[in-house]
């Protein structure tokens, strides 16, 4: 069964770059931060004149669940959906190996099947495979046993199939480097900086979150502190805007009424970057109380805007507001904070200091590509050979490497 899965779909010939291929569970037109980072590293990365393809699966596994093409090709990426089975958390998905001929090298999003089962079958596909961490798999408590047993015994496994492992973020480098037998290096996540840049309003009393509406993004506890902070002060409203993620309209909008603040809240589900970008023109503040990030893009994209960001106190979102240099971390607890926000807000809007711009400069892809086009090398110069002579002829043409030398680095460049 396996051997016919291999049985590859016809590629088309490759004049230059590399031959890269992402795997990723979710992707355009799926919301979130993961999807975010993976089409703007696979978009930037065909501007470069690498080939590049994303795999991934052919439903929202948190949405609407309707099948999607199962082939698009979106600003210069070619995207192959694929079928699964199983629990969405797990999904299925054998018939990966089918789409990775002709690879130079194939880069796992996440550590979930995708990971596991593409390190077992190394020896049916022998691509080079580079894994990028995410967070790993603890976003929520749920099986949080189960999760940990399974990360202290098979997920070692998974990462001696990988010739890199970059971890998305400080905390996961921590997380992953026990377990990833000198693999694992930090290569924070790149941002778009010029999606929303500058669209913020000063002045405004509007705050707003914007991504997903999942449990762990606390939700539910933004709205029972801003029920806090709209009693202290009733000129501030806020604006929710995201897509259904485990947490419908219907039960945000019973917490609102029960918080007494549906009259000074805005849901818009699902919106456009369109009309979120209208959103955020008419606000000052950025407010998530998620209980865990891998790296929380959405953060980053709002500074850029020009919003103060109002976090809850988690590694991730504590490494933001450091580089960064404004905002607060607040455990979002009802009655608590209200004054301590109200005065330092007050003291951001006076202050002359750097502009969004210069804030998030250090997030921008520039960086995050070269890091990123480093660990290629690292991961196609792995093993007792040096890579084929075709990929090595790529690496030269794409500016990787030059002719005659041997392409590699150090874990920690």
């Amino acid at each position: 069964m396996i051997a016919m899965l291999i049985r590859r779909a016809p590629s088309a010939s490759f004049s230059r770059g590399l031959r890269i291929v992402h795997v990723v569970r979710q992707y355009r037109p799926g919301i979130g931060g993961v999807e975010a980072f993976v089409s703007q590293l696979a978009e930037a990365q065909a501007r470069q004149g690498h080939l590049v393809r994303v795999i991934t699966l052919n439903r929202i596994v948190d949405g609407a669940q309707q099948k999607l093409p199962a082939y698009e090709r979106l600003n210069g990426v070619d995207v192959i959906r694929i079928p699964y089975v199983g629990s969405t958390r797990y999904a299925v998905a054998p018939t990966v190996l089918r789409h990775l001929s002709d690879v130079d090298l194939v880069h796992v999003h996440r550590v979930d099947f995708f990971a596991d089962f593409l390190a077992a079958t190394r020896w049916l596909h022998h691509c080079p495979l580079v894994l990028s961490t995410h967070g790993g798999f603890f976003h929520t408590d749920f099986a949080r046993r189960l999760k940990q047993w399974f990360f202290r015994t098979v997920t070692p496994r998974t990462l001696r199939g990988y010739a890199a492992v970059i971890a998305s973020s400080e905390q996961d480098a921590a997380l992953f480097s026990p377990i990833g037998g000198g693999k694992v290096l930090a290569v924070e996540n790149g941002v778009d900086l010029q999606k929303f840049a500058g669209l913020a309003r000063p002045g405004s009393r509007t705050m707003i979150y914007f991504g997903r509406f999942t449990r762990h993004k606390g939700v539910d506890r933004v709205i029972a502190w801003f029920a806090s902070l709209h009693r202290r002060a009733p000129e501030w409203t806020l604006i929710l805007a995201g897509r259904p993620a485990g947490l419908g309209p219907d039960e945000i909008g019973r917490m609102m009424a029960d918080h007494g603040v549906a009259s000074a809240c805005e849901l818009f589900v699902e919106p456009d970057d369109a009309v979120l970008r209208t959103l955020i023109a008419r606000s000052s503040v950025y407010v998530c109380a998620s209980s865990y990030e891998g790296f929380g893009i959405a953060a980053v994209e709002a500074v850029s805007a020009g919003l103060y960001p109002l976090l809850s106190p988690i590694p991730a979102f504590a490494r933001t507001l450091d580089r960064v240099g404004c905002g607060m971390a607040i455990p979002f607890l009802p009655d608590e904070d209200v004054d301590r926000f109200l005065e330092d807000f007050a003291r951001h809007e006076r202050a002359d200091g750097p502009t969004p711009a210069e804030r998030v400069s250090s997030f921008g892809w520039d960086s995050v590509l070269a890091q990123i086009n480093a660990v290629y090398v690292r991961a196609l110069a792995a093993g007792p050979k040096d890579p084929p002579a075709q990929a090595r002829q790529r690496l030269v043409s794409a500016g990787l490497m030059t002719p005659g030398t041997a392409p590699s680095i150090s874990a920690g460049e």
